[in-house]
């Protein structure tokens, strides 16, 4: 049988009580235990039943919970909540009860109420200050009432009774630092008594007082009747709650709702008044031999596992990868004989207020394995898996005996970085406690390294990537620019070339003429000079036709639509065959002088491929709009581009993809589906 108990925290004595009893009972009974502590978690409706750890994942037989130490109580009607987490397994309640489950409920209220008169009636006390829990706890509300209910009902015999109430959170440091704080804000107050709602407090207010000197000492009460309540000086005079019988029933109980045998659906358990030194009474305690025995060798483990655990705490601050994490938790869990270990990292962080069930989702990775003081360096090749896996497999050694293991979440923050199980002597349990919000952050920092590490090593990758891709483009942009320049001493050869082949012989030509007809005796004929007129006229149209084509000034008078309508039709005569033109963009399109020219070029080389390479029979030019877009397309029937085209871009194409990449324009030559080529040039947000 595998009984499952939930609680706040194993750092305080109340629960380690409770928690001893139930797992001593649990070894004689040979039932399996495991203890879930669920600290730093807001038990709020919305969330309490998301940060149980289910049935599923533990195969449990029935639940114990120890209701009085969880925050916002009062909210804990939640049967439905907790049988969408535990289905039909029985469930347990100690302290307070919840609505639909049986319950262990301890009766205080006639223990509480001998308390208080003993303090008014014995000692003449009238003044009080009451130290009670969180307002949020069912038992820090319960008491704090009934202390003032008694307080007012000796009123009407003592009408010199006061009592001031204050908030110490139910621990030590908490009562101490609001005893303080009371006591600075009221000097002149007179205060007779402190009546604690829990022995820590008590002990926190007289530590108070043992620092304080120079503050008058008051009679001082506590609740629980916890082991450090009999040992401390003075001893304390507190309200028996009998913990060592509460967990033997709790766990007779559960064991019987397994079973399915009848109980009470709510079982009561009195508590006693224990007077001793605190109240100002001379009740001494008195110790045998065995007892100090046994304080003095409780005292010196907590005193030696405080220190290693303390040095364990500083070692993590050293520990910044799992290897060394794994290396420092063996070496100080030696030293402190914890046979059974295990350290889980979630593989994905979860924040503490996630709506579902923090573990339906998450893998977990073992960090550190040790079970039956065996330590595992590669537990299961610590590949990833569901934490229900994880702890059968864990569970697997040793089955023949019932294991004892406690279970926490390991939190960082908000988050919710990991968990960890342990079996340890009571003397380590709240040193292990704290020592797990150390791995918790460990853990934490380890992660994000490894994320530091990860965006570095991309960032890296990325600037290696971007670099390459400049220099490629570097590279690429001075191939192209000496292309270019190639191109221009080209275009100077060939216009020289041409002024040289074309126009200078027409030049000379008329020149020799003019020359023949000076030499003439007879006048020159009408004819003779028709003939002369018309080679001047063919030259002049020729000069202008280079002009034209080394820079078409009308670009800048008439635009860029009157040029490329221009350039179309001096491209058809030339051919001979139809170059057709359309402009379907407003004339108001705003672009600028390098823009035009470069289009202009950009259209130009293309027809001149298309009269030089395509054999086509048409060509056509289209100038439009899509959206804000300025978009150019030159399209033929011609032959296409063949597939050493593609492989070997000449000095045109490369000249007008070079001249689109300088406007920032999309160039984009292809072959059409019915044959011939396209090219497209487009211009975004233009308009």
């Amino acid at each position: 049988m595998r009984i499952g108990l939930v609680l706040n925290i194993l750092d305080e004595e109340f629960q380690i009580s409770i928690y001893t009893s139930i797992k001593q009972n649990a070894r004689k009974l040979g039932v399996e235990l495991i203890c879930f502590q669920l600290d730093n978690v807001d038990f709020t409706p919305s969330n309490f039943a998301a940060s149980l750890p289910g049935k599923k994942y533990f195969q449990l037989d029935g639940i114990i919970i120890l209701t009085s130490v969880m925050t916002e109580a009062y909210n804990l009607k939640l049967a439905d909540d907790l049988k969408s987490v535990w289905g039909d397994v029985p469930v347990l309640t100690v302290g307070q009860p919840i609505e639909g489950y049986p319950s262990i409920l301890i009766q205080s209220d006639q223990s509480m109420k001998q308390m208080i008169e003993h303090l008014i009636l014995e000692h003449k006390y009238r003044h009080f200050l009451f130290v009670g829990g969180t307002k949020q706890n069912i038992d820090a509300r319960n008491r704090e009432r009934l202390f003032k209910q008694i307080i007012e009902e000796y009123k009407s015999v003592y009408n010199d009774l006061s009592y001031e109430i204050i908030c110490g959170y139910f621990t030590e440091r908490g009562a101490a630092f609001a005893a303080e704080r009371f006591f600075e804000e009221n000097p002149d107050k007179e205060i007779d008594a402190v009546v604690c709602a829990n022995d820590n407090m008590a002990i926190g207010v007289l530590k108070f007082f043992r620092i304080n000197k120079n503050k008058k000492e008051c009679a001082v009460t506590g609740f629980d009747d916890i082991p450090q309540s009999r040992i401390v000086m003075p001893s304390i005079t507190t309200v028996r709650q009998p913990l060592e019988k509460i967990g033997e029933q709790a766990l007779k109980n559960i064991i019987s709702l397994v079973k399915k045998e009848q109980i009470p659906e709510n079982c009561f358990i009195e508590s006693d008044l224990v007077i001793r030194e605190s109240c100002g009474c001379n009740k001494k305690q008195k110790w045998t031999d065995s007892f100090l025995q046994q304080m003095q060798s409780n005292y010196l483990i907590s005193e030696q596992s405080q220190r290693l655990i303390t040095r364990f705490v500083q070692e993590l601050n050293y520990c910044n990868e799992d290897v060394k994490l794994k290396q420092q938790i063996n070496i100080n869990m030696d030293f402190i004989d914890v046979n059974d270990l295990c350290v889980l990292r979630f593989n994905e962080f979860v924040p503490l207020s996630a709506p579902e069930n923090i573990l339906d989702k998450i893998d977990v990775t073992p960090v550190y394995v040790k079970r039956n003081g065996i330590f595992y360096e590669n537990f299961l090749e610590n590949k990833s898996q569901k934490l229900s896996d994880f702890y059968i497999n864990y569970t697997e050694f040793d089955k023949d005996n019932p294991k004892y293991l406690n279970f926490k979440f390991l939190t960082s923050g908000n988050l919710v970085v990991g968990c960890i199980f342990y079996n340890a002597q009571n003397e380590y349990l709240s040193h292990l406690t704290s020592a797990s919000v150390s791995i918790a952050q460990t853990i934490f920092r380890i992660h994000e390294l490894e994320e530091r590490k990860r965006h570095a090593d991309y960032l890296e990758a990325e600037v290696n990537k971007r670099t390459k891709e400049l220099i490629e483009a570097n590279d690429k942009r001075m191939e192209v620019e000496a292309e270019v320049l190639r191109i221009s001493e080209i275009e100077r050869q060939r216009f020289s070339t041409d002024l040289h082949d074309d126009i200078c012989q027409r030049l000379a030509g008329i020149s020799m003429l003019c020359r023949s007809y000076s030499n003439q005796d007879e006048p020159v004929e009408k004819q003779q000079m028709i003939e002369l007129a018309q080679l001047i006229s063919d030259t002049l149209q020729t000069t202008r036709q280079y002009a034209h084509n080394s820079y078409p000034v009308e670009l800048d008078s008439l635009g860029l639509n009157h040029s490329l309508s221009n350039l179309c039709n001096s491209f058809s005569k030339q051919v001979g065959f139809y170059c057709d033109y359309e402009w379907n963009v407003d004339e108001k399109v705003n672009l600028d002088n390098i823009q035009k020219l470069n289009i202009f070029r950009i259209i130009q080389e293309a027809l001149h491929n298309v009269g030089k390479h395509a054999r086509a029979k048409t060509v056509s030019v289209t100038v439009t709009r899509e959206k804000k877009n300025f978009v150019i397309s030159i399209q033929d029937d011609g032959i296409g581009i063949t597939d050493a085209g593609k492989n070997k871009k000449g000095l045109g194409l490369k000249s007008m993809e070079y001249r689109a990449n300088q406007i920032g324009a999309r160039f984009k030559i292809s072959n059409r589906k019915g044959g011939g080529t396209s090219v497209l040039i487009e211009l975004k947000n233009i308009f």
